[in-house]
Parts: structure tokens; C-alpha cells; sequence
């Protein structure tokens, strides 16, 4: 018995030592992680081609989702009278000509129908039976397959901002990427202009009066080599990235230069055409680290 539990942790040693190899120790000029490929392929650690690339250059500006004012209806009866009957209710999907209800005319005493002007949704109702329909909306149809974003604009980004450039707006965890239409002055002398930007609704993802931020492409060019951000760790105050070599991924501290969030111009460090890791290179770092602890004294 005592043989047999004296060899099981031998075992496991030996397994762990296969599977995963560190050669970071004090007379080691360049840190590195050994990891089967295997291993890698299942911790989902990618490997990408160094290469050049573009940097866009963005500015973050907020602001949030509004109706589109073409794209509401306000109805009206066209005669004064006394509603009839009402064949909607609020949230009802409606299309160009459905009735919405009937009116007999004071005049005629005869009953016609209130219809839809637009297709859209019913988004407000002020129409019973028995009620007068004189001058007031009695019903709104709103059309939310296109919406807008306004996004502020102050005055010390007004000389970046423009009509036609991109932007990719950002709301709770949707994004969706389109232009700025046209810039105006923002109402009741607010400090900032209004860019406004048109969202294709059609799938209904986007609803109005939601916050949201836009990052407006400010800047485009291309630099000879780029990287993900996210391939980029700190370690020790140095940015580093991993590069591939066989099983073994070797630390290589780059000079980091233009970024646009996405991606990031590597000026020295990394060579076009090495491997290095493009995906979940935060756990290398995270193994890089505990090899070093446990070598702590």
C-alpha cells in the first residue's frame, strides 16, 4: 500500500510537466511557455501571420436612438363627427389604407373611415365610440424600420467631425455600422451640434431613446505592421506579444504606436511573417505568471 500511494503523485507530475513547460528561469535572457499543440488547440489559442494593416483612427462621441419625424403619422378625421366604431388598439401593426376606425359626419350623418396613411405600428390612440372627433389626432402610426442616432458634437471636435464619415454605433450590446447624414446646430442653445446618423431598423433590433456611443472614423491609414489589441499584454510595464516557435511561445517586448481600439501599429518588437498568438493570449501571460511565482523565494 505504501508503494502504491507514493507512486500516484509521481504520475501526475510527470503528466502535468508534458503537457504544459516553462523555460523562465534567472539565466534565461527571453521568458517563454511550452504548450502542446494540442493543449493550445483546446484553450482555443490562436495563431496569426505578422502583417501590415489599417489603423482608424476614431473619436468616441455619445449620444442616443430618436423617431425618424418622416416616419410618424398623426390622423385626423377629415370631417368633424362622432366616432363609431375603433379597429385597432395600441401596439397593433397596421399597412397603408387598413381602418383604423369610422366617423359619422355631422353633416351627411353618413359613416366613413379613418385610415392608415403609412404602414407602421399604433403608437398612441385617442379615439372611443361615442366620442366627438373634431380637430384632434386621433391616432399615431410610427414606421421604426429606420431610426436616427444624435450624437453631441462640442465644439473642440467640430473640426474632426464631417458628413459621409463611418461611424459604428454602439448600444447596450448591439452595434451596427453607418454614415453621418448631416450635422445641425442643437436646439435650445445646448453647447454641441447634433450629428445625425441613419440606422436600418428593418429587423427591429433598435429602439428609440436608447443611449448610445459612436466612434467616428477620423483618420484612415496604413501602417507595415499592425496587431489585435487584444494580442497585446503587459508585462513587468513592457507590452509584449507571444510568438510562436514550435510548441513554444517566446515573449517578444514591442514598441506599440498608432491604435484605433481594434488594432494597433507595432513600430519595433515583432517582424512581418512571425506567429504570434492573435487569440486568448491572456493565458499565456496568466501562465507565464504563475511559472514565475512558483519560482519565487
Amino acid at each position: 500500500m505504501r508503494s502504491i500511494l507514493f507512486k500516484f503523485p509521481i504520475i501526475i507530475v510527470f503528466l502535468s510537466l508534458a503537457l504544459i513547460t516553462h523555460a523562465s528561469g534567472e539565466h534565461e535572457e527571453q521568458q517563454m511557455v511550452t504548450i502542446d499543440d494540442h493543449i493550445a488547440e483546446k484553450s482555443m489559442i490562436e495563431t496569426t501571420i505578422a502583417s501590415s494593416g489599417i489603423i482608424n483612427e476614431q473619436l468616441k462621441v455619445y449620444g442616443k436612438t430618436v423617431n425618424d419625424p418622416s416616419q410618424v403619422s398623426h390622423i385626423r378625421a377629415r370631417f368633424p363627427g362622432t366616432v363609431v366604431n375603433v379597429n385597432v388598439q395600441i401596439g397593433d401593426t397596421v399597412k397603408v389604407g387598413d381602418t383604423l376606425a369610422f366617423v359619422e359626419s355631422n353633416e351627411s350623418l353618413k359613416n366613413y373611415p379613418i385610415k392608415a396613411l403609412m404602414p407602421g405600428v399604433v403608437v398612441a390612440r385617442h379615439a372611443n365610440p361615442g366620442e366627438m372627433a373634431l380637430d384632434q389626432v386621433l391616432f399615431t402610426v410610427a414606421n421604426f424600420e429606420k431610426i436616427w442616432v444624435e450624437l453631441q458634437v462640442f465644439p473642440g471636435q467640430l473640426n474632426q467631425i464631417s458628413s459621409d464619415q463611418q461611424v459604428l454605433i454602439s448600444g447596450l450590446d448591439k452595434t451596427v455600422t453607418s454614415k453621418i447624414e448631416h450635422i445641425i446646430s442643437s436646439q435650445d442653445e445646448r453647447p454641441y451640434s447634433i450629428a445625425r446618423v441613419l440606422i436600418n431598423n428593418q429587423s427591429r433590433d433598435w429602439t428609440t431613446g436608447l443611449l448610445v456611443s459612436g466612434q467616428v472614423s477620423i483618420n484612415t491609414t496604413e501602417a507595415d505592421l499592425v496587431v489585435p489589441t487584444k494580442a497585446i499584454q503587459t508585462i513587468e510595464n513592457d507590452s509584449v506579444v507571444f510568438v510562436k516557435s514550435g510548441q513554444s511561445y517566446l515573449v517578444h517586448v514591442v514598441q506599440i504606436g498608432r491604435t484605433d481600439g481594434q488594432f494597433t501599429e507595432i513600430l519595433s518588437g515583432l517582424h512581418l511573417g512571425d506567429e504570434y498568438v492573435s487569440e486568448n493570449s491572456y493565458l499565456i501571460k496568466a501562465d507565464l505568471e504563475k511559472s514565475g511565482a512558483s519560482h519565487d523565494h
